[in-house]
C-alpha cells in the first residue's frame, strides 16, 4: 500500500500540522514508537516559532529600508533657490538622518536573516537527527 500524498494531509484548529503529519507517516510505514521523538516536537515548534518571529522582523526592518530613502528624497526635493543657507542646511541635516535611519534598519534586517538562518539549521539538524533515529528504530524492528 502506498502513503497518501502529503495534499491530504489538513491542518487541524491547533495548528499541529507537523506532529500530525509525522504521526501518520509513522503510522503509514509501521514503524516503532518511541516517546523521546515526542518531547522533541515543542522544541522544533519554539525553533520554527524563532524563525518565523525573526522574518516578521526583517520584513518590518526591509519596509523601512524602502521608506527612509524615499522620505529623504522628499526632503531634498522641498529645497528652493530662495532659502536661506540655515534653512538649506536643516533640510540636508534631516535627509541625512534618513539616510542614517535606512543604515541601521538595513543593519536590523541583516541581523534578523542571520537568526532565521541559524535557527532553520538548528530546525534541519533536529530533523535530521530524528529520521536516523527513525530509520534506526524500524531496521532493528525488522
Amino acid at each position: 500500500m502506498f502513503p497518501q500524498p502529503f495534499a491530504t494531509l489538513k491542518l487541524n484548529e491547533k495548528g499541529k500540522f507537523i506532529a500530525d503529519a509525522y504521526r501518520q507517516i509513522r503510522e503509514e510505514q509501521e514503524l516503532d514508537y518511541d516517546p523521546s521523538l515526542e518531547e522533541l516536537d515543542g522544541g522544533r515548534l519554539l525553533r520554527g516559532a524563532r524563525a518565523l518571529v525573526f522574518a516578521s522582523r526583517s520584513k518590518i526592518s526591509g519596509d523601512k529600508v524602502v521608506k527612509y530613502p524615499n522620505d529623504g528624497k522628499s526632503i531634498l526635493r522641498t529645497l528652493k533657490q530662495d532659502m536661506t543657507t540655515d534653512e538649506r542646511v536643516e533640510l540636508l541635516q534631516n535627509a541625512m538622518m534618513k539616510m542614517f535611519d535606512t543604515v541601521i534598519e538595513n543593519r536590523k534586517q541583516i541581523g534578523s536573516l542571520v537568526g532565521i538562518t541559524a535557527a532553520s539549521a538548528l530546525l534541519s539538524e533536529r530533523s535530521t537527527k530524528q529520521l536516523t533515529k527513525l530509520m534506526r528504530t524500524s531496521l532493528r524492528g525488522k
